[in-house]
């Protein structure tokens, strides 16, 4: 209240009240949710604490539409603009309502491509968000995201590919951290993947000995990895391989 606003003014402010503030939080492409949850609290938005707990929050995923166990894959990495403080579930909302909207968007967009998964493999939403949580996860080169899609893609539909595992490393990692349950291989994983958790058939997330897609998103995709699922790059290509640069090199063998 400043000394001297008029009678009317005062009045008004003591009605209305005045905007509680707000601050810019950017949520980056390919956190996962116990990171996701550290950003928000960092901005003082929530605690992670409350965060997590609505991101595990089954009545409120079931009304915003979430087929998974968690909001894991659905809080969509982008820069908001939020009070601090907020209450978890309404911040959870806000991340999840801007994923469907995009989500839904580049569905119409790329309806041939997305018609396509539903017939040959039968894929919904909830698989398109995990394929794509991979392809966020495996690089960060944005040309590249529709060629390792169309990788993924092609040892799940290519017969001669037997079996179907997709044999991707960030699937291990999400297993032994993020899950509330883990394996015992997973209870001893410090960071950096080794044969046990490469042989590990108890931890449900481990592409190189469970076939086809694991069970949930490995983290939030954005944009350009939804659309590089939807819309992948056509070739014979099974394999790629870091070249410590960046980038891959892709090969048939």
């Amino acid at each position: 209240l400043e000394p001297n606003l008029t009678p009317r003014k005062l009045l008004e402010v003591l009605v209305h009240g005045v905007p509680a503030p707000t601050v810019k939080v950017t949520i980056p492409e390919g956190k996962q949710m116990l990171e996701v949850a550290a950003i928000l609290e960092a901005a003082k938005i929530s605690t992670a604490k409350k965060l997590i707990a609505k991101m595990r929050d089954r009545r409120l995923l079931r009304r915003l539409g979430v087929p998974g166990r968690t909001a894991e894959g659905y809080l969509f990495p982008d820069t908001y603009k939020l009070k601090a403080p907020t209450p978890a579930g309404e911040v959870v909302e806000k991340l999840i309502r801007r994923h469907r909207a995009v989500y839904f968007s580049l569905r119409k967009k790329h309806i041939k491509g997305y018609t396509k998964l539903k017939k040959k493999l039968r894929w919904g939403h909830q698989e398109i968000v995990i394929m794509a949580s991979i392809v966020e996860k495996e690089t960060g080169q944005a040309s590249e995201r529709p060629l390792i899609a169309g990788v993924f893609l092609n040892r799940l539909l290519f017969r001669s590919f037997q079996p179907k595992l997709l044999q991707t490393d960030p699937t291990i990692v999400y297993g032994c951290t993020v899950p509330e349950v883990k394996s015992k291989a997973c209870r001893k994983f410090k960071g950096r993947i080794r044969r046990i958790h490469l042989d590990d058939p108890d931890n449900p997330y481990n592409t190189y000995t469970h076939t086809k897609l694991p069970p949930g998103p490995i983290a939030n995709p954005g944009r350009a990895a939804l659309a590089a699922v939807l819309n992948p790059t056509k070739s014979r290509y099974l394999y790629f391989v870091s070249k410590n640069d960046g980038t891959h090199y892709f090969s048939k063998s």
